[in-house]
């Protein structure tokens, strides 16, 4: 009797115990309802948790369709682009300046090559920037506008032009109508100094109309105006600063940091133009940098002469 006491007290310790372990298993159990089970075994992918790569840049840069020549040699200064600035460039080959300034302007294209004609409304129309400009050794190629007069005229110096009439070419002209009104604003004549300013629509008729005695000056493009004054049929008395015949641009979209890693490639172009066998080809062997102010004037007497012809 003595030694079943224990023996039951023992049973019934062992029996509390085994109850209070289940109602904590229990109760462990309900507070991990809901919790998400993790399996070590599955990973994270490591692209996740990594930064994403710098995407690279791809830059179109339009330029005139040519011949077969030229279009090789436009691939190869892509090529020259790509690998000097350390961008992708695409080439993009229109047919003409005009179509160059609408898909850079809507930035369906980055970078362009344009003539001068083209840059100035593209500056004034779409806030083009210009970055490079061509340099042909003695201004070959460049533009200019002189002012002519008959042989047996007075007249000396720009100068004398005030109280004289004027004749102009087409609104439009870069050679016969803009440069000529910015170096006029430039020596800080008035056009209301003048005694009379006339529009004729072209090169040729400007040059007839001091031929003919209608007009005093004739402001032409130098190239146009160059074998009436061989032919000693016409004088200068005055000339334009030189504006370049082709000049690489971008639009308003382009990063600077862009902008100055193609210049500096544009700029060391003449190093290697001979090896890329650009020689001969639309493709310029020099570029120097261009001040946009310098360009300014052009684009305002641009846009002055737009709001004319929309009033008339």
């Amino acid at each position: 009797m003595l030694l079943i006491k224990p023996l039951n007290s023992l049973k019934w310790a062992l029996h509390f115990l085994c109850s209070f372990l289940i109602l904590t298993l229990l109760t462990a159990c309900d507070s991990q309802e809901g919790i998400q089970q993790v399996s070590y075994n599955n990973r994270v992918d490591p692209t996740v948790t990594e930064q994403p790569a710098k995407q690279e840049a791809i830059y179109k840069f339009a330029m005139v369709k040519g011949s077969a020549e030229d279009s090789k040699a436009q691939q190869a200064f892509i090529r020259y682009l790509s690998r000097s600035s350390g961008y992708s460039f695409k080439l993009v080959s229109l047919a003409n300046n005009s179509r160059s300034v609408e898909q850079l302007g809507n930035d369906d294209v980055q970078f362009a090559l344009l003539s001068t004609i083209s840059l100035t409304p593209a500056m004034a129309e779409y806030g083009v920037q210009p970055l490079a400009k061509a340099a042909p050794p003695l201004h070959q190629g460049d533009v200019q506008a002189l002012f002519v007069v008959p042989l047996n005229s007075p007249l000396t110096k720009l100068i004398d032009i005030k109280g004289q009439s004027l004749a102009l070419g087409d609104k439009g002209s870069l050679s016969s109508a803009l440069i000529p009104l910015v170096t006029l604003a430039n020596k800080n004549i008035l056009l209301e100094e003048l005694g009379q300013l006339s529009y004729t629509g072209s090169n040729k008729h400007c040059i007839n109309s001091v031929l003919d005695n209608t007009a005093d000056v004739c402001a032409v493009s130098a190239a146009f105006a160059k074998p009436y004054i061989e032919s000693n049929q016409v004088r200068i008395i005055a000339a334009s600063s030189y504006y370049p015949s082709n000049s690489v641009a971008s639009n308003l979209y382009v990063e600077e940091e862009a902008q100055k890693n193609v210049l500096q490639a544009l700029l060391q172009l003449t190093l290697v133009h001979q090896h890329l066998s650009l020689t001969n080809s639309v493709i310029p062997n020099k570029f120097l940098p261009i001040n946009a102010k310098d360009y300014t004037p052009l684009s305002d007497a641009f846009i002055r002469l737009k709001l004319n012809q929309l009033g008339e």
